[in-house]
Formats: structure tokens, C-alpha cells, sequence
């Protein structure tokens, strides 16, 4: 949420003369008071329109309705800073509100300067918490060791884009590419050297898939996966042929491989417009059982295969230069 301009406050009072005082020591404090509720159904609805930067929450809205529960329900979906205001100090009262995680609690009567330290802390806490849950959620999603987005991401990302080629009536491929001979490989160099050479393929794979709405993802051990979507076998066989030649001009050595000198790597590919009772799954395993048959006929090739399960005739092995 931006802070540009003059902090967004919404306060929730069930008191008319106390709500309207502390809405012109706002406006005296540089606070921009966007709105005043007195029930949880009032306050719900200002959350979502006005979007407020905190919200002054009362323990004990009108009605007897409780500020506590209704802080609860705006917590739930949304990232708001909330500082409770109360009358009451008792032991329970706090127990409650720091079960909602306040960002703040002010006990009345309470100084104009403290009101203003309770916001800023609020605001600043938020954004750190926000800043915190973004930074972990890349984390999660990320690979450590390449930076490519991993399994977690993916699941996400494909769900997306099949749903919108299923929308569409459009093709979408699933590229799965795996290093040559890789355990020969960290047989030979040693794994750090293993490490480097993942980071490599990695790069040069990214290099070849770089449309916009193409997605990269590290499968697991020597394997990633790309998911094109509005892409058929036709389109997706010059994306492969790109994936080959790409690593091959890293001119990797690989000593160990019985294939060539150099580090290769081999794709499966599948396509499908997505219908039901076709899934994402049937998908990634056409796309898997087309890298098998790529290794069959020797690696350092592409082979693609329909979701019916019928081959597509021929393969396509590297360009030599």
C-alpha cells in the first residue's frame, strides 16, 4: 500500500463527540481522516473502499458489538494496521486485542504525541511486515542455487495459464529438459563444479525461453521445465532447438560423457489446448515421457510426443555448426 501523501486514517468510535475530536487531532497531527464507523459492518465496508494506511480500532463499537472481533474479521485476506483504543486496561481486554496481533493499543484518555507515535509505529511495522512476507514468499518460490523459480511456484504459474489457454482454445507446451550424463559429470569435476554447471544450463536455457509469459522453473536435481503457453509442437520445436544450442555453445567440457565432449542436455515436449478431463499433470507426464524417448535415441536431442500417447515422427537432434 503506498504512503504517498498525508497517512490514510480510518477511525472506528462508537462515541460521536470522541470520534469527531480525535478526527480534528488527526487533521492537526497531518493525518488524512478518510472516513468514521460505528459498527462492524460499517467499518468492513471502509476498509475496502477507502483503503486506509491504519485504522483506529474502539474495543467497543455500538451496539455493543466488539472492536476486538471486528478487527479479526478485517484481518482476515487483508494486510491492515490496526491500533486498538480503549477505555478499558484490564488484563483479558489485552489478552483478546494481541490475539488480532495489533500493531498498536491505546488506552484513553491518551496525548496527542502518543496517538502520533502509535501511527507512525503502525505504518512502519506494516511495512515491514509486508516487505517480510514478500521477501519469504520469494524464498519459497524460488531455487536457491539457480534463482529460478522452483516445484511451489510452478504449481501456481501452471494453474494460471492453463486455465487461460482452456479460456482461449489455445495450445500450451511443457519443455522438459535434463543435463546429460550429469551424475557422470559430478563424477569427474566434483560436485561445486556439479553446482556451477546447473547455474550454467540454467542461464543458457533462460537465454531461449524469454517471451513474455514463458515460464522457467528448476524441476528438481539436473531436470527444468518450461511451460509455453499459446505454443504448439511446431513453435515449441524451434524454442528446443534454441535450448540445444544454447548450452552446446557454452562449450562446457564433459570428459565423462559418452555422448560428446561438451555438456549436453536432452527435451521432452508435449502440447494440448486444454479440455476437460485433460490436466496440467497429463501434461508435465507427456512432456517426461518425451524426454525418455529423446535419451532412447542418444540424448543431445529433442523428441515430442502427443497427450493421446502417440509418437511424433522423428526427433530433432542438435544443428551442427
Amino acid at each position: 500500500m503506498t504512503t504517498i501523501g498525508p497517512r490514510r486514517v480510518l477511525i472506528v468510535e462508537n462515541e460521536p463527540l470522541a470520534a469527531a475530536t480525535l478526527a480534528t487531532g488527526l487533521g492537526s497531527l497531518g493525518y488524512h481522516v478518510c472516513g468514521v464507523a460505528t459498527t462492524p459492518d460499517d467499518a468492513l465496508a471502509a476498509v475496502v473502499r477507502e483503503q486506509p494506511h491504519v485504522v483506529l480500532m474502539d474495543v467497543c463499537l455500538a451496539d455493543g458489538s466488539d472492536g476486538i472481533d471486528t478487527a479479526r474479521r478485517i484481518c482476515l485476506g487483508r494486510d491492515t494496521a490496526i491500533v486498538f483504543l480503549t477505555a478499558q486496561s484490564d488484563e483479558a481486554t489485552l489478552a483478546r486485542a494481541l490475539e488480532v496481533s495489533p500493531f498498536g493499543f491505546l488506552v484513553k484518555p491518551f496525548r496527542a504525541r502518543e496517538l502520533k507515535v502509535a501511527i507512525e509505529v503502525a505504518v512502519t511495522k506494516q511495512a515491514k511486515d509486508a516487505a517480510a512476507a514478500r521477501e519469504w514468499q520469494e524464498l519459497a518460490t524460488t531455487d536457491p542455487l539457480t534463482r529460478l523459480p522452483n516445484r511451489r511456484k510452478l504449481a501456481e504459474v501452471l494453474r494460471t495459464e492453463w486455465d487461460r489457454c482452456r479460456r482461449d482454445g489455445v495450445s500450451v507446451t511443457a519443455l522438459m529438459i535434463d543435463v546429460d550424463h550429469f551424475k557422470a559429470y559430478n563424477d569427474t569435476y566434483g560436485h561445486p563444479a556439479g553446482d556451477a554447471c546447473l547455474v550454467a544450463v540454467a542461464e543458457a536455457i533462460r537465454g531461449s525461453c524469454g517471451r513474455p509469459g514463458d515460464f522457467l522453473c528448476r524441476w528438481g536435481g539436473e531436470e527444468f521445465l518450461a511451460i509455453l503457453p499459446t505454443t504448439d509442437i511446431t513453435a515449441a520445436a524451434h524454442v528446443a532447438e534454441r535450448v540445444l544450442a544454447a548450452v552446446r555453445r557454452r562449450q562446457l567440457q564433459h570428459r565423462g560423457s559418452p555422448t560428446d565432449t561438451i555438456l549436453t542436455v536432452s527435451v521432452g515436449g508435449a502440447a494440448v489446448v486444454p479440455a476437460i478431463p485433460t490436466g496440467a499433470d497429463d501434461l508435465i507426464a507427456t512432456a517426461d515421457h518425451s524426454l525418455y524417448i529423446a535419451k532412447r535415441r542418444g540424448r543431445n536431442r529433442a523428441a515430442f510426443e502427443r497427450l493421446d500417447g502417440r509418437d511424433v515422427p522423428g526427433d530433432m537432434p542438435p544443428r551442427r555448426a
